[in-house]
């Protein structure tokens, strides 16, 4: 696989979802704090690659995860503990799903499926991980999976189906719509996000037959009760992360050229009543994430030209700069 097509492939795991929102059950596990320094970790293609780097929030402590240049490495999110990260990468000649502690060492393959896996998010527990799965039909026509397995490789699950549904997509990456294929239809489920219980799975599907507006759907962990949530309608939106410390889920609604972030209570039996616009910009502002207090969010923009790291306050107040270099920086996720 040449690096054009390994960065043609990677393009296919920028995150495009949907989002709306459940309270959590009563039996809600207490947030606990790793204990860790704060960190930020993130793919970039400087160096004419892409890695994975991590940082201090404060901008200092650039680190890179790797320095193999045919490897390209990215859509990181750190395990409940902070100690490890799992991540897509092109390693094996095929995008898989590994983990890595933080330096870049310990790394051990999660997934060994044929096609396309990426947009890992570990359980509450950090005993599974779903994430994205690109399969193909009989004709070869892609569609984009969710799935789960555990993280000693066992019990490998398919959760979505949304093949089996019709919907017109138009070509976008990392926006609210999905991908076309040789001029026909691409069914997408994407960016699973996990409730602070871990007994619901919150994700964005295009499966409704919408097609440029994709809306959040939620289901059980195994796969049952999926359907849309949204009262009294559903809500739209992409790229959701669902706060363990304060129930709340932060979202980008917008397309793929103008987003911009919002935050909404999950614990509302009215969600779609409760967000509220906290980016009002010019910039594409997307990939949202919370810090582990769920006080502040990490999340990229183009303010000065190329994708960049930015941090704010919950409420979208005191923007600040994280990342500096001439190339984009994407995917955040914050330890």
């Amino acid at each position: 696989m040449t690096d054009l097509i390994k960065k043609l492939s990677f393009a296919l795991l920028i995150s495009v979802t949907a989002l709306s929102l459940v309270s959590c059950s009563q039996n809600a596990v207490s947030y606990q704090p790793s204990g860790l320094p704060g960190l930020i970790a993130f793919s970039s293609d400087r160096d004419n690659t892409l890695h994975i780097y991590t940082v201090k929030p404060d901008s200092t402590g650039l680190k890179s995860t790797s320095t193999d240049n045919q490897t390209f490495d990215g859509l990181p999110m750190w395990s409940p503990d902070g100690a490890r990260i799992a991540f897509a990468t092109s390693g094996s000649g095929d995008y898989e799903i590994c983990t890595m502690k933080e330096d870049g060492s310990d790394r051990k393959q999660i997934t060994s499926r044929q096609g396309w896996d990426g947009s890992p998010r570990w359980s509450p527990d950090g005993s599974k991980i779903v994430f994205v799965g690109q399969i193909k039909d009989e004709a070869g026509d892609p569609s984009y999976e969710i799935f789960m397995v555990n993280t000693d490789r066992s019990n490998l699950t398919q959760l979505t189906r949304g093949q089996e549904k019709e919907a017109p997509v138009e070509a976008a990456e990392e926006s609210s719509q999905g991908h076309s294929h040789g001029g026909g239809i691409v069914i997408w489920n994407s960016v699973p996000t996990w409730s602070p219980d871990g007994s619901k799975i919150l994700f964005a599907s295009n499966r409704d037959g919408n097609g440029t507006v994709p809306v959040l759907y939620i289901m059980n962990p195994d796969g049952s009760d999926q359907k849309k949530l949204g009262f009294p309608s559903e809500i739209d939106g992409t790229e959701p992360d669902w706060s363990p410390a304060t129930n709340k889920i932060v979202f980008v609604r917008g397309t793929a050229a103008k987003g911009d972030i919002w935050v909404m209570d999950a614990g509302s039996p009215f969600p779609n009543l409760t967000a509220k616009k906290i980016t009002d910009n010019k910039d594409n502002n997307r990939s949202p994430v919370w810090s582990p207090d769920g006080k502040q969010i990490a999340f990229v923009a183009d303010t000065y030209g190329d994708d960049d790291i930015f941090i704010m306050n919950a409420d979208g107040s005191n923007i600040r700069r994280v990342t500096y270099d001439k190339s984009n920086e994407r995917h955040p996720t914050w330890r």
